[in-house]
């Protein structure tokens, strides 16, 4: 029995997920979220030999890897890398497309975790400094619906400091402190993470 993704299972809410064949077998991993804690979770689903007997009858698993600190980015982050190396061990469950998706669903999910009041329709862009002094990268949006934004700009961030050190420089903010304004936002909002200026705009 696949959980679909945003479903709640046990108290987790089921964020992504993958199963895929392998050698006469399926092999499977997922990701989930506590809310109400912000602990995060990597569960290997059971091998089996359907795309559906990843749980056993009563909904559980093979093994979890639980990420319980108080700061919750922290949480995300290591339960990412955690997801990552889960995947890579399930035989061929880990692709680029994986990945992209795994972060895409993430995003999705921060995104729409505190709701609007009202609709609004905001872009949401991003710049950074040219190296030369000439040119200066830079990303951005139409307008489109509150969530939609509030996704796109989280996946800026992520594509700007996913690989990167989680550090601080003067006059930006923390990652954790520009993931949680963006994923409080019910307007607009400007801030700079790494050097870079990310902002929501009508």
């Amino acid at each position: 029995m696949r959980i679909k993704s945003g479903d709640g299972h046990r108290g987790w809410t089921v964020i992504h997920q993958a199963r895929r064949a392998w050698r006469g077998s399926f092999e499977g991993v997922w990701l989930g979220v506590e809310e109400s804690a912000g602990h995060w979770m990597v569960g290997r689903q059971h091998d089996g030999q359907s795309m559906d007997d990843g749980f056993d009858g009563d909904g559980n698993w093979a093994t979890s890897r639980y990420f319980r600190d108080d700061n919750e980015y922290l949480n995300m982050r290591r339960a990412l890398a955690a997801y990552d190396e889960e995947a890579q061990n399930a035989s061929d469950v880990w692709t680029t497309i994986w990945n992209q998706r795994t972060h895409e669903a993430v995003a999705r999910h921060l995104a729409h975790r505190v709701p609007f009041p009202t609709p609004v329709q905001l872009s949401a862009g991003w710049f950074g400094r040219g190296l030369t002094g000439s040119y200066s990268p830079y990303g951005a949006t139409v307008l489109c619906d509150g969530p939609v934004a509030k996704y796109e700009l989280i996946r800026y961030l992520q594509g700007q400091t996913r690989f990167r050190e989680v550090v601080t420089e003067p006059g930006s903010v923390s990652e954790e402190d520009a993931y949680q304004m963006i994923i409080n936002a019910t307007g607009p909002v400007r801030f700079q993470c790494r050097g870079m200026t990310f902002y929501l705009s009508e």
